[in-house]
């Protein structure tokens, strides 16, 4: 897909508006170099871009701090269908009557089913075009008429009795649930609890479960962190509206905090079934959280069964110490 994806950013770039999910990774890290707008909810796609386009843009894309209208939207679409309808959605306000929104997914990404939908939304006849094995849809906007898809009022913030009225959005793994593996990990908090006081990193935060589950134990100083615009923006709502003292600050696994910082460590690594990780995410967040921990410090860790952190962790742990096994998720206790 980045080839086909190059050949795209290359058409009229000045004009173009390139919208970077997981699927463009690969291409920022060739060192590909764009003259036109990026725009991303994933911090280390942002930072990529920083000297490689004209502007770099990391929100939850926000298309209302756009600071201009483009001609052209071109976007590799991402896995969560939320995210796909929000830009169709919001894609006639960005380019206007005339200007074209062009799509491109493998056969699995759903991109048929988009393009027909788009069109639809659009006022325009459906494109689809194939490239070995991926697809792209180029869509012209005809009406800003045509029934807006249901994106799950993909900006809103909302609190959830099913998070214990905690607030999160689509666009977040498991946004509407609480994760099973975070939950175990949470009962372990009684019996680790750091001093008063301590400073604790929660590492790939989410909408912060983790941290409010801690913070109803003790006084504590919480850097939430995490990857995802909507994580970040959940968070920060559930540590204003919890009391929570502390900071929420986007990160990729760790890598942007400065090192020794924390008392404790907490952490349920990413790993989902259907999102495309790069490299092995595991062991990034476990070599991060040892950077993190001052002398002494702990980290706990959840993980899938399957995932053999006691061998992943063993370069930057003195000591690893299984806590439970349960319902195909493992805890452990972290030493430096």
């Amino acid at each position: 897909m980045a080839y086909l994806l190059q050949e795209l950013l290359q058409e009229n770039p000045r004009e173009t508006l390139w919208i970077a999910d997981e699927n463009s990774k690969a291409l920022l890290q060739a060192g590909f170099g764009f003259t036109g707008d990026l725009l991303t909810n994933r911090w280390d796609i942002a930072h990529l871009a920083e000297g490689r386009c004209n502007r770099s843009f990391f929100s939850d894309f926000h298309f209302t701090e756009l600071e201009r209208r483009y001609r052209r939207i071109v976007f590799p679409v991402s896995k969560e269908k939320a995210v796909v309808h929000h830009v169709i959605n919001s894609a006639p306000h960005v380019i206007g009557e005339g200007g074209e929104l062009v799509l491109l997914g493998g056969k699995q990404s759903g991109i048929k089913t988009y393009a027909t939908r788009a069109a639809t939304r659009f006022g325009c006849r459906k494109s689809l075009e194939k490239s070995g094995l991926d697809y792209t849809s180029r869509l012209v906007l005809h009406s800003d008429g045509g029934e807006r898809l249901d994106d799950q009022d993909y900006p809103r913030l909302r609190q959830l009795e099913a998070l214990a009225g905690l607030y999160s959005k689509p666009g977040l793994f498991g946004w509407n649930k609480i994760d099973r593996g975070s939950a175990l990990l949470a009962g372990h908090f009684p019996s680790h609890l750091p001093a008063p006081g301590a400073n604790v990193v929660d590492l790939g935060c989410g909408y912060g479960f983790l941290s409010t589950e801690l913070a109803k134990l003790g006084n504590f100083h919480f850097t939430a962190t995490d990857n995802n615009a909507a994580a970040l923006l959940a968070c920060e709502r559930n540590f204003h509206e919890g009391g929570i003292a502390g900071v929420v600050t986007p990160s990729d696994a760790g890598g942007d905090l400065q090192s020794g910082i924390a008392e404790l460590v907490i952490c349920n690594p990413p790993f989902h079934q259907g999102f495309q990780v790069e490299g092995d995410l595991t062991e990034r967040f476990l070599s991060n959280a040892a950077r993190l921990l001052g002398p002494g410090g702990t980290a706990l860790f959840v993980v899938n069964e399957f995932i053999p952190l006691p061998k992943k962790a063993q370069p930057h742990f003195s000591a690893i110490e299984p806590l439970e096994r349960k319902e195909g998720f493992c805890t452990f206790r972290l030493r430096r």
